[in-house]
């Protein structure tokens, strides 16, 4: 005999199991096998009725009178001569094979008839009962505990959480001790693949929240980077309208030296078309401008410029002249080699705006602008590693 899942669940109050208990233990064991077994004996009848039908349409089997027969001696003879005189040999034999799966089907019965009278009569879970709330009924109304009493003897043994409406709960009470068991009953699933379809729904629910967490984690930190790199931008572009605002005052003086003066407003004009087309930059170790708290170096999002109140922008280059930078080792001799340049602002694109290439010696680095446009009069910070 195939054994059925049985949810199994006792706490005895000593240390050795009581005779009752234990006998409460093994019935409604062997009542829930006897069970099990009917279902599968009834469950292969029907799949090999379903087999038979599909393989030969002309010839079907009423899987619903079968499920009704009941033969007295008189129908079993009668049975017994029809499948006699039948000549599809498939058809005989299954018949055959039904039938007497049927009786033994009938003896299995008797014994849960017979199991069942020695046993407390179970309760028969409906919609909206918990395992807790009938253990507590039953121990009260029945036993005559107080609630507190009830409670203790209850939280001493492992309660099943899903219930279905059909499952069966034994309960049994004897000199202290407490036991109760869930057994499938007539409910569609057992109280075993009921636990694990619920830890299942629990375990995907966990799964999709920390996915969906971990999904808002990362879109809260690309939005941090990108505040960053604006905030980085808005340093600039003040220092940008400060340098503006000071030029706007020197065009002016120039303006007014240059109705003085021709030849003067003419190198002034010069100087300042050259300034128009120049970038300017100041460029050092990125250590260097670490001490010097111009970029800072967070654990999140890289360096980034932090104040340019000690950044003059000294240097230039006239792009008309020529659109790459050369960074050279001899001018940082604490650098061994170069292997990479930072540029600030960290607008500008890599790849799109501009390149960096170094020679095969690493000594020197170069900066090839590829939009000079979007460089010409902007100032530019230069960070070199080794």
């Amino acid at each position: 005999m195939r054994s059925g899942v049985l949810i199994c669940l006792i706490a005895i109050l000593s240390m050795n199991c009581g005779h009752k208990m234990d006998t409460f233990q093994t019935l409604v064991k062997e009542l829930d096998e006897t069970e099990q077994d009917i279902r599968t004996k009834q469950e292969d009848i029907r799949s090999r009725i379903q087999e038979y039908n599909a393989a030969n349409p002309n010839t079907q089997i009423d899987m619903a009178t079968l499920d009704r027969m009941v033969l007295d001696p008189d129908q079993a003879e009668a049975l017994n001569q029809l499948l006699g005189e039948e000549k599809d040999v498939s058809y005989r034999g299954l018949v055959q094979e039904i039938v007497d799966t049927h009786k033994q089907i009938d003896i299995l019965q008797e014994r849960v008839r017979l199991v069942q009278e020695n046993l407390p009569a179970p309760y028969t879970v409906r919609s909206g009962d918990t395992h807790m709330d009938v253990a507590l009924r039953y121990l009260m109304e029945n036993h005559g505990l107080m609630s507190d009493q009830a409670r203790e003897a209850v939280e001493r043994v492992a309660l099943v959480e899903n219930l279905h409406a059909g499952f069966k709960i034994w309960l049994l009470y004897r000199d202290g001790d407490f036991g109760t068991y869930v057994t499938q009953g007539v409910a569609s699933v057992s109280p075993g693949k009921a636990q694990r379809v619920a830890k299942q729904r629990i375990t995907y629910r966990i799964t999709t929240l920390t996915h969906e967490r971990n999904t808002a984690q990362m879109l809260a930190d690309s939005l941090q980077v990108r505040h960053d790199n604006l905030q980085e931008r808005i340093l600039f572009l003040r220092n940008e309208e400060s340098r503006l605002l000071s030029k706007i005052g020197s065009l002016g003086q120039a303006r007014d030296a240059a109705i003085a003066k021709s030849d003067m407003a003419e190198r002034q004009s010069l100087l300042l078309e050259k300034q128009l087309n120049s970038i300017f930059y100041e460029v050092n170790t990125m250590d260097y401008w670490k001490e010097v708290r111009v970029i800072s170096d967070p654990f999140f999002g890289g360096p980034r410029v932090k104040s340019l109140t000690n950044v003059k922008f000294s240097q230039s280059h006239d792009l008309r002249e020529g659109k790459i930078l050369t960074f050279d080792t001899l001018t940082f001799p604490e650098l061994k080699r170069i292997k990479k340049v930072d540029i600030f602002p960290r607008t500008f694109k890599e790849g799109q705006e501009y390149i960096i290439s170094f020679d095969e010696s690493g000594d020197r680095a170069f900066v090839k602008l590829l939009q000079p446009d979007l460089f010409a009069g902007q100032n530019v910070i230069f960070a070199l590693r080794d």
